[in-house]
């Protein structure tokens, strides 16, 4: 006999079978009991689910070959987060399901008379899925197209609701995923002007998005949203973003936190939408939203520069005006260093940090400087200037991990008998106690670092 799957491991197992935020607005639901008409039995989920946009029809079947999903909704797919919500009440209150072999009983107890009065009964109801049974085709609800004009008056209409704001985000985010998924279908499957009203809807739900986010401060949880729009904005970027639309996304972009993939993929539209744009144009609306940002804190000016390195890289013509831009202020040039050194452009980040050495100013200023110019000379194989640097930052601030990094170079190019002493006094002066360490160290009393 096998034995059922503990609660938690089906739930782990039916979280597998979606996408994680499908997945997890279907939780919600669930918990929210917006589910009715439910019944189950012989692997096959039944139930009508409460949507922003209506009451959808799902049915989740399990087969040999894996699951098969149909839901009514506008996603257009099986496994959408009614789908889930189905599966996940199912979870937490079996008893709510109707038992589909009682459902089976009562009607093998009909008479003829009574089994056409409901056939009539749920041709009143569901008049096109009796049609299709009694057809003989397969269970399988066609999507019904929206028209273009009745789409755009709904993605016009996308407002928040008056009830408690938590509930009333939930409801927007469910109306805006679902009209973004109907517009990306009209988007693949037309042409010529509907698509262009395709698209027009496409802008409208980013202007909704972007407002929506700064109305309810969501800019960390809106991230997930904003990159959901990305691909089919950066598709059909010909047909012409608004320079608004453009800025306040490109504003998004400066001041939020994110991931390392989530700036990734940030980046590469807009280094996209600078080739359709042209760079000009892109740099001009660029480099106003840049600055207005740079007011509030280094984050924007960390992505603006890293961003202008990859549109206008060492060699071309805007590098230049870039690098002027960055010679103004530290907090801009160290951005560019760290691009630079990414790029393995080190003698170029050599050459921009000697032409900034006035930036640095005060002693903390000058151990900088010295730390990563010392840096690029080895990074350009200039050991003797590294060690230099390194040697006269390792005097005003000596340090074990600095000892050691001093002592391996210094030894590699033969320099170590030479300024030795001199380590060892700044030791004696400014770290009596690693002073005392590494003396002990040299009459061998016990081991160094390995």
């Amino acid at each position: 006999m096998v034995r059922p799957m503990p609660s938690g491991s089906r739930e782990r197992f039916f979280s597998r079978l979606f996408p994680g935020e499908e997945w997890r607005r279907g939780r919600e639901y669930g918990r929210e009991g917006l589910i009715s008409g439910a019944c189950y039995g012989e692997g096959v989920w039944q139930g009508t689910v409460t949507g922003a946009l209506g009451r959808y029809r799902v049915r989740v079947k399990r087969e040999s070959g894996g699951w098969r999903m149909n839901c009514s909704c506008p996603s257009r797919q099986g496994r959408c987060r009614h789908a889930a919500a189905l599966l996940y009440y199912w979870l937490r209150e079996p008893e709510a399901f109707a038992p589909m072999a009682e459902v089976r009983r009562q009607l093998e107890s009909l008479s003829r008379s009574e089994a056409v009065e409901l056939l009539q009964l749920v041709a009143g109801e569901e008049g096109e899925l009796l049609r299709r049974l009694l057809a003989g085709r397969k269970e399988r609800e066609e999507k019904h197209r929206l028209p273009l004009e009745k789409l755009l008056r709904l993605v016009r209409n996308l407002g928040l609701e008056t009830r408690s704001p938590w509930r009333s985000r939930q409801v927007w985010e469910e109306r805006w995923y679902n009209l973004l998924l109907v517009v990306e279908e009209e988007l693949r499957t037309e042409a010529g002007g509907k698509q262009k009203k395709a698209w027009e809807a496409l802008l409208l739900l980013t202007e909704k998005l972007l407002d929506f986010i700064t109305g309810f401060s969501l800019e960390t949880v809106a991230a997930g949203y904003l990159l959901r729009l990305l691909e089919p904005l950066s598709t059909y970027a010909e047909e012409g973003i608004p320079r608004p639309v453009a800025a306040k996304i490109f504003g998004f972009y400066l001041r939020t936190p994110l991931t390392a993939g989530e700036e990734e993929r940030f980046r590469a539209f807009l280094c996209r939408l600078a080739v359709v744009e042209g760079r000009e144009a892109f740099s001009s609306l660029a480099w106003v939203e840049a600055l207005h940002c740079e007011k509030e804190d280094q984050l924007p000016v960390v992505r603006w520069v890293h961003l202008a390195g990859e549109l206008w890289p060492p060699g071309s013509e805007g590098f230049p005006v870039l690098a002027r831009w960055c010679l103004e202020d530290y907090r801009r040039l160290l951005p560019l260093l760290d691009f630079l050194e990414e790029k393995e452009e080190y003698r170029e980040a050599k050459t921009l940090l000697q032409a900034g050495a006035d930036l640095f100013a005060g002693a903390g200023g000058r151990y900088l400087y010295r730390l990563r110019l010392a840096a690029l000379h080895r990074a350009l194989g200039e050991e003797k200037e590294a060690l230099y640097l390194e040697n006269l930052n390792f005097m005003e601030r000596p340090g074990r991990e600095e000892y050691f990094r001093l002592q391996r170079l210094a030894v590699k190019i033969g320099e170590w008998p030479r300024i030795k002493p001199g380590v060892f006094r700044a030791l004696a002066g400014k770290a009596p106690a690693l002073y005392r360490e590494l003396q002990a160290m040299e009459a061998g009393n016990f081991p160094g670092p390995p």
